[in-house]
């Protein structure tokens, strides 16, 4: 087992979390990281919760627990664990939800790519794995800029050795040096779930910091509640998400193109991306009705600036 880095913080941010998946992931990042903290969304709590809650703390004496009290979002609970770190001094932090499996060399894999690039004098904003999702049982595709094209490619996570430099990542992962998001600013709270890690790569990336990928270490990521079946030039599997989530992901992603460090070209192929989305769970996806009526909303309140957390039914 690697040895902890006492330069990184560990952030886990929690929801309803489920034994199965956050001891494992707790037990391997509490190996790698000089401290963690687990932020915890979960309104309320159940006895099973609060036991959870209590054999946590048991098998990880280490282990910071932090309870929001309620669903404050996800960039509202990594910004308190962020500020944390900041203030604590360390030098970097180290990003994670409750779905991710890392394995024991992440964190050193992360760090290895990080110190040789930085090496090259690259500005470096973030370094993040490779990504296996369980939902849909393939690796994830990242989007680079190649030489000669306007718009980003999707790129097969391989073609990341030893890196490759992409625009966009999600948060689990996520390896993030404190002085870049000083400089950057920290997670937009107000987007409350969905694209809180796309914008703010967009904004590192305007502030002249770059985003890297990497095969070298693989995190296995669960996206989404479950995979249905679509039809495009064949039947593919797409991750399935809650009518609410739709709205969040449809709401932000308006939200998002319309701000100015986001550019232009990234937002028409992206566009192109959600048609594909709509299309898919417009036709294909379980409850299809509840899903467009989510869509819908969604781009509607984007269109119109509406931010923060949806407290209406849909």
């Amino acid at each position: 087992m690697n040895q902890p880095s006492s330069r990184i913080f560990g952030i886990v941010v929690a929801f309803h979390p489920v034994r199965e998946s956050i001891i494992p992931l707790l037990d391997s990042l509490s190996e790698q990281v000089g401290v963690l903290i687990l932020i915890d969304n979960t309104p309320g709590g159940d006895a099973y919760h609060l036991e959870l809650l209590r054999d946590m703390q048991m098998r990880f004496p280490r282990l910071r627990i932090h309870r929001m009290g309620s669903n404050n979002g996800i960039g509202k609970a990594l910004n308190h664990g962020i500020r944390i770190a900041i203030d604590e001094g360390f030098e970097f932090v180290y990003l994670s939800d409750q779905d991710s499996e890392p394995g024991n060399n992440m964190i050193n894999g992360l760090m290895d790519c990080y110190e040789q690039l930085t090496g090259k004098g690259i500005n470096v904003g973030c370094v993040c794995p490779a990504y296996y999702d369980a939902t849909v049982g393939k690796l994830f595709n990242f989007q680079a800029y190649l030489p000669g094209s306007i718009f980003y490619k999707s790129v097969p996570a391989e073609k990341a050795r030893p890196w490759l430099e992409i625009v966009t990542t999600i948060t689990s992962g996520s390896l993030i040096p404190c002085h870049v998001l000083k400089a950057t600013g920290l997670m937009r709270e107000d987007f409350f779930i969905d694209d809180v890690d796309t914008e703010w790569c967009h904004r590192a990336r305007s502030h002249g910091f770059r985003i890297y990928g990497t095969s070298a270490v693989l995190l296995n990521h669960r996206l989404g509640d479950e995979a249905f079946k679509f039809w495009y030039f064949g039947w593919k599997l797409h991750n399935l998400y809650s009518p609410l989530r739709l709205y969040y992901r449809f709401r932000n992603f308006i939200l998002m193109i319309r701000l100015p460090h986001v550019p232009l070209r990234w937002s028409i192929r992206a566009g192109w991306f959600w048609l594909g989305n709509l299309y898919a769970y417009s036709l294909f996806s379980p409850n299809k009705f509840a899903n467009i009526r989510a869509i819908a909303k969604g781009i509607f309140d984007g269109l119109r600036g509406h931010v923060g957390q949806q407290e209406r039914r849909l």
